[in-house]
């Protein structure tokens, strides 16, 4: 079974509205259906049904300390991932490719694997694939043994909202994964559909992601009241690019994604010294913008972002691609504080709309390139 690639995360909700949905870590790795019948004889198949068993020799020993002992004869939906045993960490595919791909002597073995297991085709002589993917890794983690560096199972998170979704992703790629594989979890759309490329699997690889080739720099000029495990700190930031015809701060964005606890809290202490009263007069702002606390313009943020979009909401660039709409950011990340840049020398409205058409140009390019597949991913 195979992924449709997205390039935004709003694609997920889009697609999965109303449904339950689960994301796992994409791993950087070779896609291996690992077979096993009941007379013991084992098999391990790459995604295009290609004997890789003699490439795989030291997965086939220890096949048998994976399956416990009520796991007769099995089916196994598996990334072959590179590991490092001394530092405990994957390693990127390219370390993986320098592996022999047949007739593999397991005493000549350099590049160690780890078996990320994320699905449970057949067990014990029963077929799954009507099965929903919950039951399916239900029985997946019943049936089957962690081995540290050897075998586990697919990292999951099981959530709608869209902040946990891009934290998820975040740390896929912090642990040296491509992105977030997203599934329907229940009902009639969970099933796998073998050979298929089905919109029930979604790819969110971090590469899609880039919509916006260039970082943004923007001023902070407002912030929200921290809850939960952010009480007593800031939870989130109003931000604002420069206009320097107009002299004037226009409102573009929240963000709450891509800090640290660290960050939180080192913002907070240095934020709190330039709070003010009320807003600027030159802080131009759209209705639902008020923030909870509001800062003198003294600090310059670098920001990525999956696109830009036009907005009822945010001010920045109003005028110039739509006559009374501004452009907003789409699930903004912090990246780092530009201690280089005054708030007059952040990305300019002019340079906003900019990108924002920029990226009109590129639609097609892009979409161009989400059709290759290499025969490692899925």
């Amino acid at each position: 079974m195979l992924a449709h690639p997205t390039k935004a995360l709003t694609d997920i909700l889009d697609r999965f509205e109303n449904v339950a949905f689960t994301c796992e870590y994409k791993y950087d790795g070779e896609r291996a259906q690992i077979h096993m019948l009941e007379d013991g004889s084992m098999k391990i198949y790459s995604r295009n049904s290609e004997n890789m068993s003699t490439k795989y020799p030291d997965v086939m020993e220890r096949l048998i300390k994976f399956a416990k002992a009520d796991t007769k004869s099995f089916v196994l939906d598996c990334e072959a991932v590179a590991w490092d045993q001394e530092q405990k960490c994957i390693l990127p595919f390219q370390v993986l490719s320098t592996r022999k791909r047949k007739d593999v002597r397991e005493e000549d073995i350099k590049v160690q694997v780890c078996i990320f297991a994320f699905d449970l085709l057949f067990l014990n002589g029963v077929s799954l694939l009507r099965n929903p993917l919950a039951k399916r890794r239900e029985l997946l983690t019943e049936h089957f043994n962690e081995v540290d560096g050897e075998f586990t199972f697919a990292k999951s998170m099981n959530s709608t909202q869209i902040e946990d979704i891009q934290a998820f992703l975040d740390q896929s790629v912090a642990d040296n994964c491509e992105g977030l594989m997203v599934k329907t979890l229940d009902g009639n759309e969970a099933t796998y559909e073998p050979s298929k490329r089905s919109r029930n699997w979604l790819k969110v690889k971090k590469d899609y992601l880039s919509g916006v080739g260039d970082s943004i720099d923007l001023v902070v000029i407002g912030a929200y009241i921290g809850r939960g495990k952010r009480t007593g700190v800031y939870g989130g930031y109003l931000l604002a690019c420069y206009d320097p015809d107009r002299e004037e701060y226009q409102s573009i964005c929240k963000i709450g994604t891509g800090f640290s606890e660290q960050d939180l809290e080192d913002h907070y202490k240095e934020l709190k010294e330039h709070v003010i009263p009320e807003s600027k007069s030159y802080y131009i702002l759209g209705e639902g913008n008020k923030p909870d606390v509001w800062f003198a313009p003294v600090r310059v943020w670098e920001i990525k972002c999956a696109d830009l979009s036009v907005s009822p909401v945010y001010k920045a660039a109003a005028g110039i691609v739509d006559s009374t709409k501004g452009i907003s950011l789409r699930f903004p990340r912090f990246i780092r504080v530009r201690e280089d840049k005054s708030p007059e020398n952040a990305t300019s409205s002019e340079q906003i709309a900019e990108m924002y058409t920029d990226q009109k140009l590129n639609t097609v390019k892009n979409d161009t390139s989400l059709g290759v597949d290499m025969d490692f991913d899925y």
